[in-house]
Formats: C-alpha cells, structure tokens, sequence
C-alpha cells in the first residue's frame, strides 16, 4: 500500500508540474501577442479588474518587479516572469522523474519553498498594488501550493529518515 501512494504522488507531481507548465506557456503566449498585437485580448481577459493581459505587461512581469531595478536593463535575468515558471516546473519534473533520494528531496522542498514565497509576494502585488485579478497567476500559485503540499511531507520523511541513520 505504501508503494502505491508514492506512485499516486509522483502522478499528482507530475500532473501538477505539467499543469503549471502548461499555464507558464499560456501566459508567455499573452505577452508575445499582447506586444505583438496592440488589440489582442486574452482569454483570461474578462472584466477591467479582471486582466491577465495587464498583469502580465505590468512592470512586475519581468524580473519579478525587482530584478530591473538592480541589473541593466538588457541583462540575462529580466525575463518575463513565466520563463522563470517554465524552467521551474521542468526543473521540478525532471527531479522527480530521475531520482528519488534525499538529496533530491530537499532540492524539491526548497524549490516548492520558494515558489511559495514569490507566489505570496506576487499575490500581494497582484491584489494591492495592480488591483487586479489575473486567473493565469492564480492558477500558478495554486499549482505552486499543491508542490509545496506534496514536497513538505516528504521532506520531513527523509529528514526523519537521516536522523534515524
């Protein structure tokens, strides 16, 4: 029974890491038409509060808001943020897809971790600085939630696991 419900996650990794992957594409496709097309309107585009197309041509798109204000402006690492999402989620599947062990799960544990952290602070950009609601970033964060759901508890097993010998 246990060797099912580790299979069972590792479904639930994988259909998480693809979903989240699948939403990262989708909102990079919004912003290459969005620039490309002046008129272009999304189809998460529902109500004047209610944009991803918006959000995701705001100043916090790239680099998280922040990485423009430190680097040059035409540095490597201010990429639209769902390029960062795009290599998260391939990272994270191919971790989990290769090997299991502990070192590895720690890897998924502080991935998982941090995607949380950026996921509240762009949460709260989205909520209380663009005053929008952009169902694509939503969809990433919960994504980003049920990571961190399935990883925490494995990386408590594994650290109980090295504690024990």
């Amino acid at each position: 029974q246990h060797y099912f419900k580790r299979i069972n996650l590792r479904m639930y990794v994988k259909v998480a890491c693809v979903a989240g992957l699948l939403i990262s594409l989708y909102a990079l496709w919004i912003e290459v038409q969005v620039y490309s097309h002046s008129n272009y309107l999304a189809l998460c585009d529902l109500h004047q509060y209610i944009s991803c197309s918006r959000v995701l041509t705001s100043r916090y798109s790239k680099g998280f808001g922040v990485v423009g204000d430190i680097l040059v402006e035409d540095h490597v690492l201010i990429q639209p943020n769902c390029i960062f999402g795009i290599l998260y989620y391939l990272l994270y599947l191919t971790l989990d897809t290769v090997s299991q062990t502990v070192t590895v799960t720690k890897i998924k544990f502080s991935l998982s971790l941090s995607s949380i952290f950026m996921s509240l602070y762009l949460a709260y950009i989205l909520a209380f600085v663009l005053v929008d609601l952009c169902l694509g970033c939503i969809s990433s964060y919960v994504v980003n939630c049920v990571l961190f759901g399935i990883a925490y508890p494995r990386y408590c097993e594994a650290i109980n696991k090295s504690k024990m010998g």
